[in-house]
């Protein structure tokens, strides 16, 4: 059962997500490169689980992403005050 919770954009984005770390799984596998594979593997898994419902949604919560932090934090940082 497709993930109702999503908006068409989020599908999209997640469809595409997943048919492009297909593919780059494929050519790290052919390249022998089997950690890249198994990252790429495990992105690719996590796409599709969200996708088909079988992972909620995380909207609010990206803290899984550390670059999400660090963009956030220098956002956030106080601004010099002009006179």
């Amino acid at each position: 059962m497709p993930n109702q919770s999503l908006r068409q954009s989020e599908l999209d984005s997640l469809q595409y997500i997943a048919s492009m770390t297909n593919e780059l799984v494929q050519m790290a596998e052919a390249g022998r490169f089997p950690m890249i594979s198994y990252l790429l593997g495990m992105a690719y898994a996590e796409a599709f689980d969200v996708l088909r419902g079988a992972r909620p949604t995380r909207h609010a919560q990206l803290s899984g992403n550390p670059m999400h932090a660090k963009v956030h934090a220098k956002e956030n940082r106080a601004q010099p005050r002009t006179a």
